[in-house]
């Protein structure tokens, strides 16, 4: 059998100097082009949205106030890697970075920068706590500053979710926007505390001060001031104002004071009224002098001590006087209700009834049980010792201890709204303790949404609202149903029936293969011997 010839391979062609130096001159242009694309990408930032309800494409009015930032704005984030807000935190501020060079971003973990945490923490006053999975909270999410000047984001800021169709709203551009212009404000809301006649302090810093009160509205940009009315010059005038707020006074208000009052309210100014029933040198109820006030509110103060006796809504100790009440559909009540039911209780103690006026346009926030009872004269059991029981003379529930009432605008103003005032029975609703006890957060979210209310200011920002989604997954008869079908049976038959189709697939390769193999071997033995 003839052998054939091998092949020398060929040799391998030179490289001349030509080639070098364009292939050099290709590696030289390639990056001249990378450096260029860079710096245009740099120059002219453009993002694209594909989600589908343009979750981070923003907003003209958003758009407009980076375009128009004059002065560097820090938003520092206080969000674990493993919280579920980080990542759209993250990309909506990097869209708001491709609008404006003046706002500076900050990650801060407080599980992995706690020295770093701990520093802003005290600078801010965040309050801080761990879960049971030793992950680190806070109350504030966010903080965006400007100089002296702050403002939270909550993670409830960020989102709302709807628990009736089980869909949550992103509000997290709307949040950072009026943060934003917040920061930018220069005049802060002023609430005035009314000081002269045994009020409740704001520089108390007890379990029955306002300390705590006022170091929260700090944090949100409010500013706090005492307003001695009782001095003929007081160093706060009434005008300059957002709201007034008269917390616990032991004595009477002259008529003077609550004339002053009344007309601040009827002009256009706000008031908040925490007065518990007000006693005598002899223990006698008497009046607590705001009735000018609370003619032009509609709202009527009871001069009484409310006594609960229902054991589902008082506590064990005591006679009855310290109690929850329940909460009735407000603005300021939202966060305390869900759906129709109490989310949150309000506790109250030596409260007095109110009662709205005819014709009046207040509505109630709290309410009693209908087993309370309000005495008119507490010296029985107060001197005496006596047992606690209504008399013939006395009303019974249920009473309603807080009210809200919004007046019509007064002729020629300008402002959002007219007039408000909110008026409840008892002062311990803006105890310092209401912050510390978790157990009070009824309280809490009472007076905080209270004043937020009162002194609601117009929009800052007109954000549209983005398309809610599911965040759910509702199962019926039905669809258990078919999920049972699908995992018991469809699944199992595709997965059989793939195992099938791959099994016939190579015994049929193999019997072809086999075929093709027998085939070339009968051919070889066909081939005549070559003689040598």
């Amino acid at each position: 059998m003839a052998k054939k010839p091998t092949q020398k391979p060929a040799p391998p062609t030179a490289v001349t100097p030509a080639f070098k130096v364009l292939a050099a001159a290709g590696v030289v242009a390639a990056a001249v082009i990378a450096v260029l694309c860079n710096v245009l990408v740099a120059r002219f930032y453009k993002r694209w949205d594909f989600t589908q309800s343009g979750l981070y494409t923003l907003s003209p009015a958003t758009v407009e106030t980076l375009r128009g930032l004059g002065e560097p704005i820090e938003v520092i984030v206080f969000l674990s890697a493993s919280d579920p807000l980080a990542v759209s935190v993250r990309h909506m501020l990097t869209a708001y970075g491709a609008e404006t060079t003046k706002l500076q971003t900050r990650y801060v973990d407080p599980d992995r920068s706690p020295a770093e945490f701990l520093a802003l923490q005290q600078k801010y006053g965040i309050v801080a706590g761990k879960t049971e999975d030793g992950r680190v909270v806070t109350d504030a999410s966010l903080v965006i500053a400007r100089g002296e000047r702050h403002w939270f984001v909550t993670t409830d800021d960020m989102v709302a979710y709807d628990e009736e169709d089980g869909r949550s709203k992103p509000k997290l551009e709307q949040a950072l926007t009026e943060g934003i212009r917040n920061v930018l404000e220069k005049q802060s809301t002023k609430i005035c505390f009314t000081a002269g006649h045994q009020e409740i302090s704001i520089d108390d810093g007890g379990p029955q001060g306002l300390a705590e009160l006022r170091f929260r509205l700090q944090k949100n940009n409010y500013e706090s001031v005492l307003l001695d009315l009782s001095s003929p010059k007081p160093g706060e005038k009434l005008a300059d104002c957002q709201v007034v707020a008269v917390v616990g006074p032991e004595v009477r208000i002259p008529e003077k004071v609550a004339n002053d009052l009344a007309g601040y309210l009827r002009d256009g100014g706000n008031v908040l009224v925490l007065a518990n029933p007000v006693l005598d040198e002899d223990n006698r109820i008497q009046s607590t002098g705001l009735e000018p006030l609370g003619r032009v509110a509609g709202v009527e103060l009871g001069n009484d001590f409310i006594v609960e006796r229902s054991e589902e809504a008082r506590l064990p100790q005591g006679l009855g006087e310290t109690f929850f009440s329940l909460p009735k559909a407000h603005g300021i009540t939202g966060g305390l209700l869900k759906g129709d039911k109490a989310r949150f209780k309000v506790l109250l103690s030596a409260a007095q009834s109110l009662r709205a006026a005819d014709g009046s346009a207040a509505l109630p926030l709290l309410v009693t049980s209908a087993e309370a009872f309000a005495l008119k004269d507490v010296r029985p059991f107060v001197e005496q010792g006596k047992p606690v029981e209504k008399a013939p003379s006395d009303a019974g529930g249920p009473f309603t201890v807080a009210y809200a009432v919004e007046l019509p605008k007064p002729a020629g103003s300008s402002a959002a709204h007219g007039p408000r005032a909110v008026f409840a029975g008892s002062a311990n609703l803006a105890w310092g303790r209401n912050w510390r006890e978790p157990t009070l957060m009824g309280n809490r979210l009472f007076v905080e949404s209270a004043l937020s209310w009162l002194s609601a200011r117009p929009a800052l920002v007109s954000v549209p609202e983005k398309q809610g989604h599911d965040v759910g997954l509702a199962l019926t008869e039905e669809s258990l149903g078919e999920v049972l079908r699908y995992v018991l049976v469809y699944m199992p038959l595709s997965a059989a029936a793939l195992g099938v189709f791959v099994m016939l697939r190579r015994r049929g390769k193999e019997k072809r293969s086999r075929a093709g193999g027998e085939r070339a071997a009968e051919g070889k033995r066909d081939e005549p011997e070559d003689e040598g």
